[in-house]
């Protein structure tokens, strides 16, 4: 879909819909910010990523690195880095 158009629907929703925009497009940004983070650190690079800027406050932070953090052993282990390399390699 074009930018007019999405432009265009939007308009042309209800205000609870264009409230789940909102919501799906925070989701996305967090998403990139995300993956620029995981990218950037597999190049050697530290990402930091401004969480209040994404919506997302202390809270929320802590109870996401605890989630994660039930992975993130198996994630770590050195013949998982094969994962952190780009496929085109």
């Amino acid at each position: 879909m074009k930018t007019t158009e999405t432009v265009g629907a939007i308009k042309s929703l209800n205000e609870e819909q264009r409230q789940r925009v909102r919501q799906l497009e925070a989701q996305i940004e967090t998403m990139e910010a995300e993956l620029n983070a995981i990218l950037g650190e597999s190049a050697g690079k530290k990402a930091m990523v401004d969480l209040p800027s994404r919506s997302i406050d202390e809270t929320q932070a802590t109870d996401l690195r605890a989630r994660l953090k039930t992975f993130s052993e198996d994630w770590d282990r050195p013949e998982n880095d094969v994962y952190d390399q780009s496929p085109a390699r």
